[in-house]
């Protein structure tokens, strides 16, 4: 455990310097992706491509492909761990563009396919490695989170992905809106919406994927969606929301990371529970908002 090493507030910067870059970079580039999610109104999607990801780690494994994440096979140069790290994004970018050409065609069946989906993945991934000790750790550790599983690359992993987010929202952040609220009508303006779920799906697919894989399941899916739900409670500007999210999201992330060295608790869970209560208060929050407004407006109302 963290603690076992640095008993302070903040990780070991010797021993967790890229567990903590990667947090926080994570933290404020996944919710710029669940932005689109959430403005859809399918959520869960995050949480099933996850799983698909989980699938593609798994084949790769059962067919002998591939290596944990911990470590590979004697000889192979880490050609295994990457190897199983292509199923993971082969599976998740192909999920997620499955998912937005569906949501850009009006699909209602969507839903039910996201579970379909994320029951699949989380069964079939066991089953396949039921027999394969060291694989089945390792989708186990995909399923929950571990942060501690970081590499030395991922830091700039992740740099690379906020990067070229960052890049794109500032070049097209009209386009790149009127897509994700609206694809019938940026479909009547001209635009190309298959083109846009291709390459936003391929983009989202790579980063949901990777992060999956470096940190697992629950940290991922947090992160994507809960800083997006905090920050439309508090803010009413669709704009502004895009950048707060990732603000929320980096705090999250540091209050896992803080809280969990700590308190001796897993970082990835504590940050994602960290986000689950600053939803929570800010939903109870805008509701007491909305309720003193009405309030106020009928007493008004009544005095006139």
């Amino acid at each position: 455990m963290i603690a076992q090493f640095e008993a302070g507030w903040w990780p070991s910067w010797e021993l967790f310097g890229d567990t903590v870059v990667t947090g926080l970079l994570l933290g404020a580039v996944l919710p710029l992706f669940g932005v689109v999610l959430v403005l859809r109104q399918q959520m869960f999607v995050a949480a099933a491509i996850g799983q698909a990801a989980n699938l593609g780690v798994a084949v790769v494994l059962a067919l002998g492909l591939g290596a944990t994440h911990a470590g590979g096979h004697a000889g192979d140069d880490g050609r295994g761990e990457l190897l199983a790290l292509g199923g993971a994004l082969a599976a998740a970018v192909a999920a997620t563009i499955a998912a937005l050409r569906a949501l850009s065609r009006g699909a209602t069946s969507l839903e039910a396919s996201s579970v379909t989906t994320f029951l699949a993945g989380a069964s079939l991934s066991i089953v396949l490695l039921a027999q394969q000790p060291h694989g089945l750790v390792e989708v186990q550790r995909l399923m929950l989170s571990s942060l501690l599983c970081v590499g030395e690359r991922d830091p700039w992993l992740a740099g690379g992905f906020g990067a070229v987010a960052v890049c794109a929202a500032l070049r097209w952040p009209r386009r790149l809106l009127l897509w994700a609220t609206d694809p019938g009508t940026a479909r009547a303006h001209g635009l190309s919406v298959g083109a846009h779920d291709v390459a936003v799906g391929a983009f989202g697919g790579a980063l949901l994927g990777w992060a999956m894989w470096a940190t697992g399941l629950v940290f991922t899916f947090a992160c994507t969606v809960l800083p997006v739900l905090v920050a439309r409670e508090v803010i009413g500007s669709l704009r502004a929301v895009v950048a707060v999210a990732p603000l929320v999201g980096a705090v999250g992330a540091a209050a896992g990371l803080s809280f969990g060295n700590r308190l001796d608790l897993p970082a990835g869970q504590t940050a994602a529970a960290a986000l689950v209560v600053a939803c929570v208060v800010a939903t109870a929050a805008a509701r007491g908002a909305r309720w003193l407004r009405r309030r106020g407006g009928r007493a008004t109302a009544g005095a006139c």
